[in-house]
């Protein structure tokens, strides 16, 4: 799969400034072209995935509910303190225009990656949250577990603002000097390194210039890091209501996956009907039990063909559902969830393939003992803080 990365905020159906990049097998750019509107941006993206499916990181919101403000815009900004341009509006493209214009073209594409690499898709990501991400990531609170208050430094560190309304009037030199803290900002990441091309622009817009290539490979390097290393990565927000890529620590990760605020009050049983119409493409599902006694709760057994990949954040003696995220792979759906037989894939942990039971706590808030405990400490150490994967074998429901 070609991944490519395109500036788009600033473009129009005929016209605008923006920027491609294409990535090379180990992560560099191979191509950097500009962009003067939404013809030249299919174009260039058809072009530069040669046949191949491609994966196109955007800088705009993909996936926009009509007349709806996105939950995921007010997320980033009260957990990491940046307002996405998403959020402000102005951009004259919307996600479905480039869908639209792709489907057109002949070469559909799906509004969200798709993980197994066989489909064209799209995928927001947003340069100034790669930006924070680096800065974050270079910082001396990223180094420091034990420091007090790391998230209100998370929120306080500056991203340079090079690009957009507030630098609209600015200057040749205090745009050059933007750009230049940016650049800086990612110092050590040799596929983003563009001094050379700031250095030789002498005028407003040839730094503008730079700048669009300067974000193209940015959100370009980040859809790359986010197929290859999805543990490195958060997918913050839904598919159907909006969404966004973010490079991420585990810290930054446990920040911006924070479980949100959802009613408590759903029920805890889980209609059978609906239950074998959601799993029965992906899974083998079975009652356990033998008879079905009126008025006591049936336990259902689902076998996956494909086993589901998650990971999870060990920072407690128990795995909470909200510390776990899905990877790849289909559905698991949480509701009557009650155990779950899984196979850890932890690079570096004692792990020798056999299966591992997590059964549900009695907590209100979905969450799983390892079952038993001893067996579990022989593989992981409790509480280390470090994420891992596994893949979900089986899962029985309570309906």
């Amino acid at each position: 799969m070609r991944i490519l990365g395109a500036t788009v905020r600033e473009l129009t159906l005929s016209g605008g400034r923006g920027a491609i990049a294409a990535l090379t097998s180990s992560g560099g750019p191979s191509s950097l072209s500009l962009l003067d509107g939404m013809g030249s941006l299919t174009r260039e993206a058809i072009r530069l995935a040669a046949g191949e499916p491609f994966l196109l990181a955007v800088d705009l919101a993909v996936v926009a509910p009509p007349g709806k403000t996105r939950r995921v815009d007010g997320w980033v900004h009260r957990r990491l303190g940046v307002r996405l341009a998403a959020a402000r509006g102005g951009a004259a493209l919307a996600g479905s225009d480039i869908v639209g214009a792709f489907a057109a073209a002949g070469h559909p594409a799906l509004p969200y990656p798709d993980r197994d690499r066989r489909q064209t898709g799209l995928v927001e990501i947003h340069p100034e949250l790669v930006l924070k991400a680096a800065v974050w990531e270079s910082s001396a609170a990223a180094a420091a577990p034990s420091l007090p208050d790391r998230e209100d430094v998370l929120r306080a560190l500056e991203v340079p603002v090079y690009r957009g309304p507030r630098v609209a009037r600015a200057g040749w030199a205090e745009r050059f000097a933007a750009l230049d803290r940016a650049l800086r900002a990612v110092a050590g990441m040799a596929e983003l390194d563009l001094r050379e091309e700031l250095g030789k622009a002498v005028t407003v817009d040839a730094v503008d210039r730079v700048a669009a290539s300067f974000d193209a490979s940015l959100i370009a390097s980040a859809a790359r890091r986010y197929l290859e290393e999805p543990e490195r990565c958060a997918f913050v927000g839904d598919r159907e209501t909006g969404y966004t890529v973010v490079p991420a620590d585990p810290f930054l990760r446990r920040v911006v996956l924070r479980e949100t605020a959802r009613g408590t009050d759903r029920e805890a049983l889980f209609p059978r009907a609906s239950l074998r119409e959601r799993l029965k493409s992906h899974a083998d599902v079975r009652a356990l039990e033998l008879l079905d006694l009126p008025g006591r709760a049936q336990h259902v057994e689902a076998v996956f063909k494909e086993a589901p990949r998650f990971e999870f954040d060990n920072v407690d003696e128990m795995l909470w559902w909200k510390h776990c995220r899905h990877l790849a792979g289909p559905e698991v759906p949480a509701e009557g969830l009650r155990e779950l037989v899984v196979r850890l894939e932890a690079p570096g942990a004692a792990v020798d393939g056999s299966p591992l039971r997590l059964t549900r706590s009695r907590h209100k808030t979905l969450s799983f003992r390892f079952e038993p405990p001893q067996i579990w400490r022989a593989r992981i150490a409790p509480r280390d803080g470090r994420t891992y994967p596994f893949r979900v074998l089986r899962a029985v429901y309570e309906t």
